[in-house]
């Protein structure tokens, strides 16, 4: 698990590497962290088009969770889009991974993934005892339930996930009007 948490750290510092010549602004968030160009682009177009999404980043910032967004699957073709992940803790803070499938899912399912997930690390903070994978999947069993071995789920992420679907469809939804509006 450390050697996982280091080349996901690694990889962040390329990340930052790659943007510290453009203009492009990195996301303010210090518990929130994405791995991947587009990652970053993901939680800025989320931030732009959810404010639901915007308030669970706000949320993580006053917990001592860390939470890597990466939207590389590698090898899937089946199971679930998007997951979270136990990687490691110290002292300080502990680290989950969250993975969205970006070949998988429209950009506007891609947001509303990530909100579910970001409720999944809000639940995890609200459980200092989770301290590993077990420690995880025990909370889940508890606060949720298992719907395919190891594939676990709760009432909060599956209505936070639809609320921001519900929330970005209707900013789709005005923008499509307001074009038709201007262009006749």
């Amino acid at each position: 698990m450390r050697k996982a948490l280091i080349g996901i750290l690694l990889s962040l510092s390329a990340v930052t590497e790659v943007f510290a010549g453009r203009d492009t602004a990195l996301p303010p968030w210090k518990h929130v962290l994405a791995l991947s160009p587009s990652a970053i682009e993901l939680l800025q177009e989320s931030v732009a088009r959810s404010s639901i999404v915007e308030s669970l980043l706000y949320q993580l910032e006053a917990t001592e969770i860390v939470v890597y967004i990466t939207d590389v699957m590698p090898g899937a073709v089946m199971g679930p889009a998007s997951y979270l992940a136990y990687l490691s803790n110290d002292e300080r803070a502990r680290y989950l991974l969250v993975r969205i499938d970006k070949w998988r899912t429209t950009p506007y399912e891609r947001i509303a993934l990530l909100g579910h997930e970001l409720q999944h690390a809000l639940e995890v903070a609200g459980a200092p005892e989770v301290r590993d994978g077990k420690g995880l999947a025990k909370l889940y069993r508890r606060i949720g339930w298992e719907g395919q071995k190891d594939r676990f789920e709760t009432e909060a992420a599956q209505t936070m996930g639809n609320r921001i679907r519900s929330q970005v469809a209707k900013g789709r939804d005005r923008r499509r009007a307001a074009l038709v509006a201007t262009n006749p």
